[in-house]
């Protein structure tokens, strides 16, 4: 799961809000830098190194996790990514300054209504129940996002995640699967993020709609309109806006069903640059140590 994550994170980024390299992304040759973020090509940004750091907790925790818990472990995967650049400008400055999740969780601010907490929240999926899948991503969402926008977004990734994991339906059916799940207040204002396909266009925020909510809808719709990984990857790319983040959660949680589909070599030799710090190896170690925990 990280590892599928993270290769679509680092090829989408290349288009995040640019698509100047969309061309150069459908061929599918290699990684690409985008334009202006200054990421080396090949890099994942906050969307994996977030994922990984709630994966870390999930495996580590015995069963009763805390916000400090997943604060410390933020702070400590972005001191274990050379403290990578990427994040949002406010939580990147914060982030900066800390040096535990105490520290953290005195000096953020958690009323982002962006798609922080959502882009985090597919490794929650694991989790054997759908209670505990709910409670979880409520919880970390409440770090960062603390919003019915950011609460809904993270508890309805987790819920598609868990979906992937532990039903045998197909994935056009995660819409009903999380109207049955999610609270009444989250259908009732945001119903048609799971309901509504996405209408084309980049996924970005728009008047009324948060890109949170715009997330989810682009998820849903290209999780039930495609039927392998690439093919998830390359609409996602065409779609533009926040790219990387609609990639690495639609990828995520399709690993668990299309995680035999073959793949370009390059996207998991030269994530990361090969890195064993941060690369393929310690992603799917890690990866195979949370699904050996939970299923």
């Amino acid at each position: 799961m990280l590892l599928y994550i993270a290769m679509a994170d680092a090829y989408a980024v290349a288009v995040e809000y640019n698509n100047a390299l969309e061309g150069k992304c459908l061929e599918f040759q290699g990684y690409l830098a985008h334009p202006t973020h200054g990421l080396p090509a090949g890099s994942y940004t906050d969307d994996t190194e977030m994922s990984v750091a709630n994966a870390l907790v999930l495996i580590q925790q015995p069963g009763f996790f805390t916000k400090l818990a997943f604060a410390d472990a933020y702070v400590a995967e972005f001191k274990t990514g050379g403290r990578r650049k990427g994040y949002s400008k406010g939580f990147q400055t914060v982030l900066e300054l800390v040096r535990s999740g105490k520290e953290l969780l005195a000096l953020i601010d958690p009323t982002s209504v962006k798609n922080g907490a959502a882009m985090r929240a597919v490794p929650i999926g694991v989790l054997p129940t759908v209670g505990k899948v709910l409670e979880v991503a409520t919880l970390q969402a409440s770090i960062t996002h603390d919003t019915p926008e950011g609460r809904f977004s993270a508890r309805a990734v987790a819920l598609m995640s868990h979906f992937a994991l532990y039903e045998n339906t197909v994935l056009p059916g995660l819409g009903r699967f999380c109207q049955r799940y999610l609270p009444e207040e989250d259908v009732r204002y945001f119903g048609d993020a799971i309901f509504r396909p996405w209408p084309c266009g980049p996924v970005k925020a728009s008047p009324g709609t948060s890109v949170a909510i715009a997330t989810v809808q682009a998820v849903v719709t290209v999780l039930a309109q495609e039927n392998s990984l690439m093919g998830i990857l390359r609409q996602v790319i065409k779609w533009g806006g926040d790219t990387d983040s609609v990639a690495a959660i639609a990828w995520g949680i399709a690993s668990a069903r299309y995680h035999g589909d073959k793949l370009p070599s390059f996207m998991e030799r030269d994530l990361e640059g090969g890195s064993t710090k941060t690369g393929a190896a310690r992603l799917r170690k890690l990866g195979e140590l949370l699904m050996y925990k939970y299923q």
